[in-house]
Parts: C-alpha cells; sequence; structure tokens
C-alpha cells in the first residue's frame, strides 16, 4: 500500500519538484560559471575577464535549464488534462450506454 501511494505521489508531484529546485540550478550553474571562469582565466592571465565571461556562461546556462523545467512542466500539465478529459469522456460514453 505504502509503495502504491509513494507511486502515486511521485508522479502526481514531479513537475512541482522541478520548479522547486529551479533556483537552487539557477544559483548553482552561476555560481560554478563564475569560479570555473575565474580559474581558467587565472590560468590563461586574466582571472577579471574570465570570472565575467564564466559568470556570462553559467547565468545563460542557469536560464536555458529554466525553460526546459518549465516546458518539461507545461507538458506534464498538459498529460494529465488529456488523462482527466479522456476518463470523463469514457464514463460519459459509458453512461450513454447503459441507461
Amino acid at each position: 500500500m505504502f509503495k502504491r501511494r509513494l507511486d502515486q505521489f511521485n508522479r502526481e508531484n514531479v513537475g512541482m519538484f522541478d520548479l522547486a529546485s529551479i533556483g537552487i540550478t539557477l544559483a548553482l550553474a552561476i555560481v560554478i560559471g563564475f569560479f570555473g571562469g575565474k580559474w581558467i582565466g587565472g590560468k590563461l592571465g586574466n582571472a577579471d575577464i574570465g570570472s565575467y565571461i564564466g559568470f556570462a556562461i553559467g547565468t545563460a546556462a542557469g536560464f536555458i535549464e529554466m525553460f526546459r523545467s518549465v516546458a518539461r512542466w507545461n507538458r506534464q500539465l498538459e498529460r494529465m488534462e488529456k488523462q482527466k478529459r479522456d476518463a470523463a469522456q469514457q464514463d460519459q460514453e459509458t453512461e450513454e450506454n447503459n441507461p
């Protein structure tokens, strides 16, 4: 019984958890990009320019992942709505066939 409820919870809330992780993902991408760029820039001779470039790349990567998460969430919502419509239509057809 517990496993079944856990599976149901996971199916229904995957999108919610995906969206909740957007802030953390965006912040981590920016921080990793900044410090990675600073490290690479230091190896190449100019840490300041490297940190700016890394920050820009990290910000872009974070926003790309944010848009992907929102798109996944929208697809899941559309799938759930379609399942509800199909179930309602099937129930309606069953009621019409069994007066």
